[in-house]
């Protein structure tokens, strides 16, 4: 369902690094740092780093693919500096999530994409504090000076979010990919978060909506191109179909 955007992803980062703004670091074992499920709120007097403010940039989403050997699972990579390095600083943000699995089909997509996107925003890291608005792609997120003064960075985030994938049974990588080296850095993957976020859009309205009105559908072209909704379409449709009768 995604290929094309992963494929998308790797050029993005190719580029990057060509400009010499990517590191790669790699996530072994469990993360160690505490939690905060009670109350973890940062003041602004408080805060050591701003990440995707209102005013900046700021860019989240989540593909999958069926393929594990496409991924290094564990690996964190950042385009631009890391919390230490924004100490002091408020900066545009961007994080992708990248999942391979086992058999991700028109069966179990939605449900799994369901139970990954509540996940990913369950790491209550003493010290993060994470605002996040889902149907606009967004988070605001600020990292005390406290946790960055203890060692906080990408490597603990993205290591969190790691340990939280491969707690799901289907899951066999997981990478991340964290960006903060400019709002115009953010902004050049926007297009391929949009046309993904509209395929999950589509996935949605089909399993809650079950008129089946393609042609007042919006998201009618995305099920043009991408077979797997063309799938899925078909197999609720026949679902309903059966229930009927």
């Amino acid at each position: 369902m995604f290929d094309k955007h992963f494929d998308e992803i790797q050029k993005y980062l190719k580029q990057k690094k060509g400009e010499d703004k990517v590191t790669e670091l790699f996530h072994n074992g469990k993360t160690q740092w505490p939690m905060d499920k009670n109350r973890n709120l940062v003041m602004a007097q408080d805060t050591a780093v701003e990440l995707g403010n209102p005013r900046d940039a700021s860019l989240v989403f989540l593909i999958w693919i069926n393929d594990p050997a496409k991924l290094q699972n564990g690996r964190i990579t950042i385009v631009g500096p890391d919390l230490p390095k924004l100490s002091g600083k408020q900066a545009s943000f961007g994080k992708i999530l990248i999942v391979a699995g086992d058999d991700f089909n028109e069966d179990n997509s939605f449900d799994r994409y369901r139970e990954m996107e509540l996940l990913r925003y369950d790491i209550p890291l003493k010290g993060y504090m994470m605002r996040a608005v889902s149907q606009y792609q967004r988070e605001w997120s600020r990292v005390s000076r406290e946790a960055l003064d203890n060692g906080f960075s990408f490597k603990v985030m993205g290591g969190a979010l790691v340990d939280k994938f491969q707690e799901l049974k289907y899951v066999s990588a997981v990478e991340v990919i964290f960006i903060t080296s400019s709002r115009q850095d953010v902004l050049e993957v926007s297009q391929t978060a949009d046309e993904a976020v509209k395929i999950i859009g589509a996935m949605n309205k089909m399993a809650a909506d079950l008129s089946f009105d393609c042609d007042t559908c919006e998201y009618n072209d995305v099920c043009d191109d991408v077979s797997e909704l063309r799938n899925m379409h078909s197999k609720l449709k026949k679902e309903k179909a059966a229930d009927a009768c």
